[in-house]
């Protein structure tokens, strides 16, 4: 599994965007996750596919809406040959600032210390249908921008929210331990970045622990409890999508293939490329898979 950070640009003067966005089958990335800091609710508007987060699989088809924090690691894969929806990404400061309202703290599990809130709302669901009329109203203002847009679309979000926190509290999934996964997460950042840059070189646990002052062994301890995943094991996923991918865009040998994703031993190269894929890198390159 593959970890990035995911830099979103937003206006810092009203940090929010809108827009419609089209995901297809053949950019679906094996064990690719990413995340950002901003929160994010996504309408799927046609399509098929799959959403990855928290350790759960999200089918989505048509009207389903899914929500992330602005922690939670996640990736998807299109089933269909193309998937379309629409995303809301927003910073914390948009629901915070010109606003005194005396329902925020009601609004504080969600902006403040990470979604509360359940991943997956079904297309069926009477609360997702007002989710949806809500988000396709704030588009419409987005897009036509007439005078007082910017209020009346800042007023929407909070309507959609404030349904959230009434109607979609997922009681498995406590403040304290979000933002307990938060810092967590913020910790291994510049980890991850090292990690995404290096990984085809000689990287060792070592020097990775340094990047976030953290000795080695407690460094692969608290690794492993935030991403689930031994260091290694981590390394080798990376490496193994990369050699995937060279495969399949080059007409480099075996060997280049190996030394260029950082493994300098082909038994092992071969060892883990047919326990991750199931067979041999030899053998996909002929089934051209």
């Amino acid at each position: 599994m593959e970890i990035v950070k995911d830099e979103i640009l937003l206006d810092p003067a009203s940090p929010f965007r809108i827009d419609r966005q089209k995901l297809l089958r053949k950019q679906n990335k094996k064990d690719h996750y990413h995340w950002h800091s901003c929160f994010e609710i996504t309408y799927i508007q046609t399509g098929h596919g799959r959403y990855f987060v928290n350790d759960q699989i999200f089918e989505v088809d048509p009207g389903d809406i899914i929500i992330f924090n602005n922690i939670e690691p996640h990736g998807w894969e299109v089933i269909s040959a193309e998937l379309d929806a629409l995303v809301m990404v927003f910073q914390t400061e948009y629901v915070q600032s010109g606003f005194d309202l005396q329902e925020y703290d009601y609004l504080k599990p969600f902006v403040e210390r990470g979604s509360n809130f359940k991943n997956k709302l079904d297309s069926m669901d009477p609360l997702t249908r007002e989710i949806r009329q809500l988000m396709e109203e704030i588009e419409t203002e987005d897009a036509k921008k007439i005078t007082g847009f910017r209020f009346m679309i800042k007023a929407d979000v909070l309507k959609l929210l404030t349904l959230l926190t009434r109607y979609s509290q997922d009681t498995s999934k406590s403040a304290a331990l979000l933002q307990e996964k938060k810092i967590k997460m913020m910790r291994l950042s510049s980890a991850f970045d090292y990690i995404n840059d290096h990984f085809t070189d000689r990287i060792t646990l070592s020097e990775t622990a340094d990047i976030v002052y953290m000795s080695p062994n407690y460094f692969s301890t608290y690794f492993k409890k935030v991403t689930g995943q031994k260091f290694s094991e981590y390394i080798n996923q990376l490496r193994i999508a990369k050699a995937e991918n060279l495969m399949q865009t080059t007409n480099l040998s075996v060997l280049e293939i190996a030394t260029q994703c950082g493994f300098y031993n082909m038994s092992n190269f071969y060892r883990q490329f047919k326990r991750l894929r199931g067979e041999t890198p030899t053998s996909q390159r002929k089934t051209g898979v």
